[in-house]
């Protein structure tokens, strides 16, 4: 998570409340209803910070222990509501183009959310049900990621604007992932299998990246593609908060 940090226990979160530590989110059990744990909702909730009741099993995988925590939290900002505030964020943004199903897009907030990036943008013609059927696939990795819906050119915009190097992934590219400059600030592009990325996203790219292949099928699946280019933007700020 770009600028965000873990924590973890009722103490920790209480007392970075009561230092003005920024929070973007507070997660409880479900079912804790304990005085500490009431009352650290009681807090946060005063305080604007968005609560999450989960499930013992979901505190469980969150708290990467054996047992759930009581309560965890994200130190840090509040997740960005506009184009402009998340392309002014630290960390990797990725725009999403045209991309029809709703487990791809999925897939792709939570391999983005567990790669640190700032946020996704979706340019996606939804049917009802499709996006939050994205979400739950997801993990609802939205909790902890911004999700935003904007047209690429939109998006492009913003990113320019914003002083981010627009990186377009297209099987026409004639740059490969491990020679793309992740570590200034950037903007992903990736469109779908079938239409791939509008010609206006490729003529204003500052570089068109692909992924190489071996087989006879042309390109891989998007969340493949994605994942690779996430894979590099990790080995390239391993040493960074970016």
């Amino acid at each position: 998570m770009a600028g965000r940090a873990r924590l973890v226990g009722v103490d920790s979160i209480r007392k970075a409340l009561d230092e003005g530590v920024s929070l973007a989110r507070v997660l409880v059990g479900e079912d804790d209803r304990s005085v500490d744990v009431s009352a650290l909702v009681v807090a946060a909730e005063a305080a604007g910070i968005p609560v999450s009741r989960e499930s013992a099993r979901e505190m469980r995988r969150m708290s990467e222990s054996d047992e759930p925590e009581a309560a965890l939290a994200v130190a840090g900002p509040v997740l960005p509501s506009t184009l402009d505030e998340l392309m002014g964020s630290p960390g990797l943004v990725l725009v999403l183009a045209g991309l029809r199903y709703p487990s791809n897009v999925g897939f792709i907030l939570r391999a983005a959310e567990v790669s640190g990036a700032a946020g996704v943008v979706l340019e996606t013609a939804w049917k009802a049900g499709e996006r939050e059927e994205a979400l739950r696939v997801s993990i609802r990795a939205d909790r902890f990621l911004a999700v935003l819906d904007a047209s690429t050119e939109q998006a492009a915009t913003s990113a320019r604007d914003a002083g981010r190097r627009i990186i377009a992934v297209e099987t026409s590219g004639d740059a490969l992932p491990w020679t793309t400059d992740f570590a200034r600030p950037a903007c992903l592009f990736l469109g779908s299998e079938t239409e791939g990325l509008p010609v206006a996203v490729l003529e204003t790219a500052d570089v068109i990246v692909r992924v190489p292949t071996r087989g006879f099928i042309p390109s891989y699946n998007v969340q493949a593609a994605t994942s690779m280019m996430l894979g590099e933007y990790l080995r390239q700020t391993a040493n960074a908060r970016s």
